[in-house]
């Protein structure tokens, strides 16, 4: 079966690449559609039908944009003056960064090498005992 309709946009690769550099740069979703000449009604339908993963596409550049930000916080927070900041930085950078490290430990993240033997491991419970109690 032939394919119908014209090709769309989003199915060229630079055109995605574009639309990431642009959410990189802080601009908004209206700027980015005028920019790339795509009716505003066009990328609201994209993004709320999820028109080829366009929604979760714009989400990933969204959650790119938020880290690379919140990385060059944590550089200048740890260039602070304030002890404290610095501390503060250094500690949380260690436990995300450096997890296998330096992250705090839970309960369920330490396992058990040998898991304790019951106490009555062999002993077996008699059906007559069982009907007794339950008589009574």
């Amino acid at each position: 079966m032939a394919d119908v309709g014209r090709p769309s946009q989003l199915d060229d690769e630079q055109f995605l690449l574009k639309i990431k550099e642009l959410f990189l740069q802080y601009k908004t979703e209206k700027e980015i559609a005028e920019i790339l000449e795509v009716p505003i009604g066009t990328w609201d339908y994209w993004k709320w039908k999820n028109y080829q993963g366009f929604s979760d596409k714009l989400l990933s550049y969204k959650h790119e944009r938020i880290i690379r930000k919140a990385e060059s916080n944590v550089e200048v927070l740890l260039a602070s003056e304030d002890e404290r900041v610095v501390a503060d930085m250094t500690k949380f950078s260690l436990e995300t960064l450096g997890k296998s490290n330096y992250s705090k430990k839970t309960e369920s993240d330490i396992r058990i090498k040998e898991m304790p033997k019951p106490i009555l491991e062999n002993v077996q419970l008699n059906d007559s005992i069982k009907e007794d109690n339950s008589t009574n």
